[in-house]
């Protein structure tokens, strides 16, 4: 009978078969290593056990090794035919032998100590529960191994004079019961993975009647797999080869390159498009786009192919021609692409920047072409737009550097090289520490420490300055946990800068909530740049608003650089402003810059927000700055940037001035001292 039931007849035939194949398979290994395994633990508990049980095991061992290989002998004769009645027998025999045997162990060391009696005990727990394993699918076979083998231990164990072993006996009928209803349900499975083989034999078969069909419906597949990979290699607005097509046949032009055979490329990226896009809207921009795509086309000679990288930027790849000859071309597209463009009824300026680098010259793959011509292109927008600029060693020099550069900075990000450093916060006019700046450091390994001003420059063309504002926080938390833990003075906050330049999509993220998880907002002061919000001040206003109200203070950092808009005081939810230090280093000396300082105050303080200053260097400026009525004010005159730990004694050293001076009587001066 098989093990589960099956749907007809013939599924269960198939599958009681099928399951004693699986059986027999699993079986023939396990058959050579039943007498290994007694002769070795017969050698090894020689001097523990009685010699005849040992000859009586093995004997017995030797039998169920006999029958087990005559049973995997007939099994591989039958392997394309069907089983005979004979070897369903034979292979219960075998595995019955194969039971007694290590349903003898207790019995083989019975008259040695306890502690060997109980070695010999594991083993048919163990062998219980590999056969269980071996015989999945057919549950004679299992009962033919299992029966003998708790027969045999449990009634061995149960003659015992030792309460304990008698106890296991018991626990072995116990083991073998849980035993069996595990063998179901591993069973039950395989017979029915046995009914979805022959299942899906009986679906090839209908599949090989639908080949027919399918022949016609794969040549369908074909047209749209064709039709699709046009569309995956072109740009829909300009029909040209987009990123992913451009990329595939220079590779496949670059694959033959030769000094006599070179390839030219031109990265070309159109001059000010975001405010013809503006002027124009999509619909307009997009047409403006479609114009210049065709002349770019129509301009290049047979052979050379354009591709649209994304937005305004174009590749142009031209087989056989070298810097100069691409030079050329590159000379007629400026020109070329120069002229007005008319689109949604209006006249539109166009003007286009180019680099250009050739292969082998300027590298042998897409990758390497493509950045070197990309970094003559940023020369020539440097230089003034409208313009060609040709790849040179200087440009590859400074490229090479830039590149290490950003890879020496990634790597000190990744091994947390980059920490946090304390600048305090200073009211002028009574020494109190009133809050602390995290700035950034790069540690280095050879114990150099390198300032922020000298890689943030780096970090920004790279896009690391959101990686590098995050290790920062992550390297202060503790510290400032722990200072808040020892107690802060009234008012104190940590000041933490965000990134200078973001997206809409980030501060549609939320990231103030992002980069200070798990801080208290009571402690911190966020200070953003005007750059940071212009690109989405509604964004940036809802974001620093839920940060406010949850305790933070937000700063408009670096006021009186740039435009400093004094629209960002209405829109933005500010507690302070914070004086740029270009602004502070003239003060003293410059009467300009001292009536700045003074109409900032005076505004921002006619709005109700605190003001602070940062760079105080001298004396002079400190003085100054408190005249005008800013106290609150940070720089080297008072601490340069510490470590956590000095940060932490030199705050506690002002705690201990500030707390000795409320109990030390003040000075008193008289005209005597004077005489």
């Amino acid at each position: 009978m098989p093990t589960v039931p099956i749907g007809n007849d013939s599924d269960g035939r198939f599958a009681h078969e099928r399951a004693l194949r699986v059986v027999a398979g699993n079986f023939a290994p396990s058959t050579l290593l039943v007498l290994p395994f007694v002769v070795l633990v017969s050698a090894l508990l020689r001097d523990e056990t009685s010699n005849a049980r040992l000859g009586v095991w093995l004997l017995v061992a030797v039998v169920g090794t006999a029958l087990g290989l005559v049973a995997t002998v007939l099994f591989r004769r039958h392997e394309g035919s069907p089983l005979p009645r004979s070897f369903t027998w034979l292979l219960g025999l075998a595995l019955s032998s194969g039971g007694l045997v290590f349903g003898l162990c207790p019995w083989v060391g019975g008259e040695s100590r306890l502690s060997v009696t109980l070695v010999y005990t594991l083993f048919p727990a163990t062998a219980s529960a590999v056969g269980c394993i071996i015989t999945a699918g057919r549950r004679d076979m299992y009962l033919a191994f299992l029966v003998p083998l708790v027969a045999a231990s449990a009634t061995v164990l149960s003659m015992s004079d030792d309460g304990r072993l008698r106890g296991l006996g018991l626990v072995s009928i116990f083991y073998a019961a849980g035993l069996l209803l595990l063998h179901h349900v591993v069973s039950r499975s395989v017979v029915d993975a046995i009914r979805l083989q022959l299942t899906s034999q009986e679906l090839l078969v209908d599949l090989d009647h639908e080949r027919s069909e399918l022949t016609q419906v794969n040549a369908e597949l074909a047209a749209t797999n064709h039709r699709l990979t046009h569309q995956a290699t072109h740009d829909a607005l300009t029909g040209l080869l987009n990123r992913r097509g451009t990329l595939e046949r220079l590779e496949q032009m670059l694959v033959d390159v030769t000094p006599d055979r070179p390839v030219g490329l031109l990265f070309c990226d159109l001059d000010r498009f975001k405010a013809v896009n503006d002027a124009l809207g999509h619909r307009g921009g997009d047409r403006f786009i479609t114009i210049i795509a065709d002349r770019i086309l129509r301009s290049l000679e047979p052979g050379c192919i354009a591709g649209r990288m994304g937005g305004d930027e174009f590749v142009v790849v031209m087989p056989g021609l070298d810097m100069t000859g691409a030079a050329v071309v590159a000379d007629r597209l400026v020109g070329v692409l120069a002229q007005s463009v008319y689109a949604e009824g209006r006249e539109m300026p166009s003007s286009v920047s180019i680099g250009v680098a050739s292969s082998p010259q300027h590298g042998l793959t897409s990758s390497e072409l493509l950045r070197n011509a990309n970094a003559a292109l940023y020369r020539a927008k440097a230089c003034g737009r409208n313009r060609v600029e040709l790849f040179d060693a200087d440009m590859q020099e400074a490229l090479v550097v830039r590149l290490e550069s950003e890879q020496a900075l990634r790597r000190a990000i990744d091994d947390g090289d980059i920490v946090a450093f304390f600048q305090p916060e200073i009211d002028a006019t009574t020494g109190a520490v009133v809050g602390a700046e995290l700035l950034a450091r790069w540690l280095r390994r050879d114990g150099t420490i390198i300032p922020a001003i000298d890689f943030l420059e780096a970090a920004q063309a790279a896009s690391l300055l959101d990686r590098i504002t995050e290790r920062v926080i992550a390297s202060a938390r503790p510290q400032m946990r722990r200072l808040a833990t020892l107690g802060l003075p009234d008012g104190f906050r940590f000041r933490i800068n965000l990134a200078s330049e973001r997206t809409e999509q980030q501060w549609h993220s939320n990231v103030v909530e992002w980069l200070l998880q798990d801080l208290d907002p009571n402690l911190v002061t966020v200070d953003v740049h005007e750059t940071a919000v212009n690109g989405d001040l509604a964004g940036a206003a809802a974001n620093l608003a839920g940060f406010r109200s949850r305790g933070g203070r937000v700063c408009l950092d670096d006021f009186a650089r740039g435009v400093s808009s004094l629209n960002l005081l209405r829109r933005l939810p500010l507690d302070e402003v914070r004086i740029d230090r270009l602004a502070i280093d003239t003060i003293g000396s410059h009467p300009h810059d001292r009536a700045i300082v003074r109409s900032i105050i005076s505004l921002v303080r006619e709005l109700g927000l605190s003001v602070t200053a940062d760079g105080v260097e001298s004396g002079a400026q400190a003085d100054a700055l408190v005249a005008l009525g800013c106290v609150h004010q940070q720089g080297h005159l008072y601490a340069p940037a510490l470590p956590s730990r000095e940060f932490e004694d030199f705050l506690v050293a002002r705690m201990a001035e500030q707390f000795l001076q409320r109990f030390s009587p003040p000075p008193t001066w008289g005209t005597e001292e004077l005489q």
